[in-house]
């Protein structure tokens, strides 16, 4: 065999998650926003330090600020919100992203893709690079082919909720069908133990 081939003979099918009849069943149990927001929200979680003491921002729920400005479709799960005034908030959920910035509200759909520029979001003020979240918000700005949208973010440990947010549908979402649920995960290891 070449370096760098594989061999698939070796590979004990029942193994494999995708290959597996009852697996397979499993991963078409969940539904694709439970399954987009538990991907998405446990790597916006595994990357966040004290979301308990973050002041405007929540991850997995809808800011309670917001709840008169935007309702959830039916089905939509939230990924990560803030809310720092009526003209000043955001919502990434299952399926868009919404923001309200300087009192205009935006839309973008992510599943178009999303390029995003964050700034400073150490929240640094300019002579020193010591004090996180010394400037309390910044500017994100995110596009894709068919939208721009900008919007207001707690920078310092909170940023790490809007940033990760968007890297999931840049490098999880397109592979969301490889990808397990931690359901799935517990499941098909205790399946698989030995």
């Amino acid at each position: 065999m070449e370096a760098g081939s594989h061999s698939l003979a070796k590979k004990n099918p029942s193994s494999d998650p995708f290959n597996n009849s009852s697996s397979h069943r499993l991963l078409h149990s969940v539904n694709t926003d439970e399954k987009i927001q538990d991907i998405a929200v446990a790597m916006i979680r595994r990357h966040s330090m004290n979301p308990e003491e973050w002041r405007f921002t929540s991850i997995g729920k809808l800011h309670p600020g917001i709840e008169q400005h935007f309702e959830l479709l039916a089905g939509e799960l939230m990924l990560v919100s803030a809310f720092f005034s009526d003209d000043s908030w955001y919502a990434f959920t299952t399926r868009r992203i919404i923001t309200n910035y300087a009192g205009c509200v935006d839309t973008l759909d992510p599943q178009q893709g999303v390029n995003s520029e964050f700034g400073n979001f150490k929240g640094y003020p300019l002579d020193n690079n010591t004090q996180l979240g010394a400037i309390p918000r910044a500017t994100a700005s995110l596009k894709n082919p068919i939208s721009v949208l900008h919007f207001e973010y707690e920078t310092g440990k909170a940023s790490m909720a809007p940033i990760y947010a968007t890297q999931y549908w840049c490098r999880k979402h397109p592979i969301l069908h490889k990808l397990l649920t931690r359901a799935e995960h517990e499941s098909y290891t205790s399946r698989n133990a030995k």
